[in-house]
């Protein structure tokens, strides 16, 4: 059903909807005075066929009782609609069947039944007119017989808006009569009205006028089937750009923000994820870790108490990892500290929250800690506690996944500390109930329809997302593990290192053993001093063992004590991988000379080989010129096929 069925339905009304303005405006008051007209030629075969005859005495009885029942049955038919339109529609039966009585006795061009036609006709078919009028807003809207039917009369909709696959209408209420959640409480009633599937449409609330709603149809279910990755969303870009795990149901991108915004008071979150075995839930998780695994100035850190390397393998070692039920619960127990040591840091340097300028200027990132099967570490629940109280302070997401969050699993307290809820399919209403508010459910959010018969689809109901949005189902990219691990390999060149402190109180390297990999042209060169991490320590008796050298090293030189040596051959030697903050300001610096030298378009290919200038991979070099977009350095104009061409901003042209 396209977004435009919601007017055409005015066909099932009886009457046809012209193509030009006017009489599309006009046709639907033009039923009632047919009718009228109609009436008067009945009237008189009637009196020609029966007023002569006979049995009169006995058919003009036989025509009342025939009203009688005609007006029974619009009553009865109207049953679903107001008490008003029931005894409207029951008086206008009446009305027409006596005047066909009287039309088998009198003559109908004849006084009074002539000037009871024309003028008591043209009344009755005024009456229909203003209901209708009143009913649509003057706008012959025929929506208000679809709300009649789900006996919720007086509803209206005001302005209508058509989109591929959606429309959406503005709802006006009776004030004090019909309530937001009347309306909500009938959506499916509502669909089937328009032949629609289960959840097709939904009903949203205006938070600042009670009256107003917005009811919002979407007549094909695109989520059928789940649409491919496109990759990760921002390569080398901050977290403090979304996550996007998947499509809404209108093809726009779910955005799922971690860290907190003061410009847009948006307070840092931790998230509960909850689905049914087989619901998809893993697979959203790893599209979640390869989101954040891609990005610069965080630090991901995976629980998994029960299934270990059946759900982490995939991340290899460029991620930090942590399986096995006691491993998990221990690892617990060293967060506080770290909470503790982060936030008193923070402070120091004048940050009352996360930004972006911790890690650029101290190097400290941002940690999302993400912990699979919850149920098996919330044993510990005291300390889980102040973990969700106090991590938002230093920086820290926590995101706790599990089949269920039911009161046995998880207590109030916890709960009352995650501020977004990822709710995939679940095995009935109540569990859905213990990811996502009543608001949203109330407002037609029902994972519970899909249990676990459409892996992926999920509600997302998270700070910075508009409501509307909360209550719309999506879905998950289609990938493979290996798509993503490439994808995470790729930007191992720009993943932040845990801050070295907090790294002491975990118990864990500052890089996984991946993240520590140099690019080809570097690695050949020199061995980074943080990839001696790790490595096993070389005993007194390794020490002490001297070289075996040859006896005779390069035997083919000759030569003496006064032997002139050759000149200098300006030999390169090797160099160590430069600082973040010097690769930057040497990018930056190559780009302006490239704008100063006249330079309209600029691509990664039009720089020097981004591992021997920069110690670092093209990866990094997309995020730092996309980073100069943001800064206003560049404009992004597209593509041309193989890479995203940039142009000089005005304010920075040559």
């Amino acid at each position: 059903m396209a977004g435009g069925d919601l007017a055409a339905s005015n066909s099932e009304q009886g009457y046809y909807v012209p193509r030009n303005y006017v009489g599309s405006k006009v046709a639907p008051y033009l039923g009632q005075w047919m009718l009228m007209l109609l009436a008067w030629p009945i009237g008189a075969l009637t009196h020609w066929m029966m007023a002569d005859s006979a049995q009169l005495p006995w058919l003009t009885p036989g025509l009342a009782v025939m009203g009688a029942v005609l007006a029974g049955v619009a009553w009865k038919a109207g049953g679903t609609r107001s008490p008003i339109t029931q005894t409207h529609a029951a008086v206008t039966v009446l009305i027409g069947t006596g005047w066909m009585v009287a039309c088998a006795i009198t003559a109908p061009w004849s006084n009074p039944l002539f000037g009871l036609w024309l003028y008591g006709g043209a009344g009755l078919a005024i009456s229909w007119n203003i209901r209708r009028a009143m009913r649509g807003g003057g706008d012959g809207d025929s929506s208000g017989g679809l709300f009649e039917k789900v006996k919720l009369a007086g509803v209206r909709t005001k302005a209508i808006e058509v989109a591929p696959n959606k429309v959406t209408a503005a709802l006006a209420l009776p004030a004090g009569e019909i309530a937001v959640e009347d309306v909500q409480g009938a959506a499916n009633k509502l669909a089937g009205a328009l032949r629609l599937h289960k959840g097709a449409v939904r009903i949203s609330g205006d938070p600042d006028d009670l009256s107003q709603a917005t009811m919002t149809i979407v007549p094909n279910d695109v989520l059928r089937h789940p649409q491919a990755w496109p990759g990760p969303s921002a390569p080398g870009g901050s977290i403090v750009e979304p996550l996007v795990p998947g499509l809404y149901e209108d093809n726009e991108p779910v955005q799922l923000w971690l860290p907190g915004d003061k410009k847009t008071a948006r307070q840092l979150t931790h998230v509960q994820v909850n689905g049914m075995n087989g619901s998809g839930k893993s697979h959203g998780a790893k599209i979640a870790w390869t989101e954040i695994a891609t990005r610069r100035d965080v630090v991901l850190i995976v629980l998994d108490p029960s299934k270990g390397e059946q759900t982490v393998g995939f991340l290899g070692d460029n991620v930090h990892t942590v399986t096995g039920h006691k491993e998990c619960a221990q690892f617990i127990t060293r967060v506080p500290a770290v909470i503790t040591e982060q936030a008193s840091q923070l402070g120091k340097w004048g940050f009352d929250q996360w930004v972006p300028q911790a890690y650029d200027e101290h190097d400290l990132p941002f940690i999302v800690l993400w912990i699979e099967e919850a149920s098996r570490v919330l044993e510990d629940a005291a300390t889980l506690t102040t973990i969700a109280e106090e991590a938002r302070s230093a920086g820290i997401s926590v995101v706790l996944s599990q089949q269920k969050s039911s009161f046995r699993r998880m207590s109030t307290d916890i709960r009352s500390q995650l501020g977004a809820g990822w709710c995939f399919g679940v095995n009935e209403a109540a569990d859905a109930g213990f990811c996502l508010s009543d608001e949203v459910m109330e407002a037609g959010a029902a994972p519970e329809r899909w249990k676990n018969r459409r892996a992926g689809a999920f509600y997302l109901e998270a700070p910075g997302i508009e409501e509307d949005r909360m209550v719309m189902p999506a879905r998950t990219f289609a990938t493979t593990d290996a798509d993503m691990s490439a994808a995470i390999s790729d930007c191992r060149d720009v993943r932040a290192a845990l801050w070295p402190r907090t790294a002491e109180l975990l118990g864990l390297p500052t890089r996984p053993a991946g993240a520590t990999a140099a690019p080809a042209g570097i690695r050949k060169n020199f061995t980074p001093l943080h990839s001696l991490e790790g490595m096993p320590d070389i005993t007194d008796e390794e020490a002490s063992t001297p070289l075996a050298l040859p006896s005779d090293p390069e035997s083919d030189l000759d030569g003496d004590m006064d032997t002139e040596l050759p000149d200098d051959i300006g030999m390169d030697l090797p160099t160590g991988r430069p600082p973040r903050r010097v690769a930057r300001d040497r990018l930056r610096r190559i780009v302006e000379k490239l704008v100063a030298d006249g330079s309209q378009e600029i691509t990664v290919r039009d720089l020097p080989d981004p591992e021997t200038t920069f110690g670092r991979g093209r990866s990094w070099v997309s995020g730092e010129l996309a980073a100069l977009v943001r800064d206003g350095v560049l404009d992004e104009v597209g593509t041309d096929g193989k890479a995203t061409v940039y142009r000089p901003a005005r304010d920075h042209a040559a």
